[in-house]
């Protein structure tokens, strides 16, 4: 559940926001709470994996550490984004904060509806499977974070190269280095 919430997190901050940072820090919080719930879910055996996965803590490292990588890869969607589309014009005509507010709700919303989904369909699951197939919303999820990071890191990468372009084109860095490296003159009295 974490990796689709995470990617479909990461899309709706970095449309909204369009700032890197404040895109990024705008996905943590409803990653961590879809990241408690599934958590929960696990150690009451409300999912595939035995409640093993998750407790005691000293055994479900690995868990902990692939949940952390699913973070990361959020995080970097979300900003790789806000990048790519802040290069764009458009979006929202207010302030940055407005649209974190904004992106917070809808992610917060979002998430909302997706655990009272999943809460109203849970079920005990009596045979836990630690040796099959991972569920297909879990392969999905990887699957759009691993693209979606790659398309998105690779077009943050042109648009940044495009505008090094720009500022070298109008010589704004040159002027700068030039006026500070050189010396001061003092004017005679």
């Amino acid at each position: 559940m974490t990796p689709i919430a995470g990617f479909f997190l990461a899309l709706i901050a970095g449309w909204i926001v369009r700032e890197p940072r404040r895109a990024a820090a705008t996905v943590v919080l409803p990653y961590l709470a879809v990241v408690v719930v599934q958590t929960w879910g696990l150690a009451s055996g409300y999912g595939i994996n035995p409640p093993s996965t998750v407790t005691p803590l000293s055994g479900a490292v690995s868990y902990y550490v692939v949940q952390l990588i699913f973070l990361v890869t959020t995080v970097a969607i979300a900003a790789l984004l806000a990048v790519v589309l802040a290069a764009r014009s458009g979006g929202l005509p207010v302030g940055p904060w407005y649209r974190v507010a904004v992106a917070v709700a809808v992610c917060t919303t979002g998430i909302l509806v997706l655990l009272v989904a999943w809460l109203a369909d849970a079920s005990l699951v009596r045979v836990h499977s630690s040796a099959g197939a991972p569920p297909a919303q879990g392969l999905a999820g990887i699957g759009l974070s691993l693209i979606g990071f790659v398309v998105l890191g690779v077009a943050a990468i042109r648009v940044i190269r495009r505008r090094a372009a720009v500022r070298s084109e109008t010589g704004l860095p040159e002027q700068r280095q030039t006026n500070l490296s050189r010396p001061v003159e003092r004017q005679a009295r």
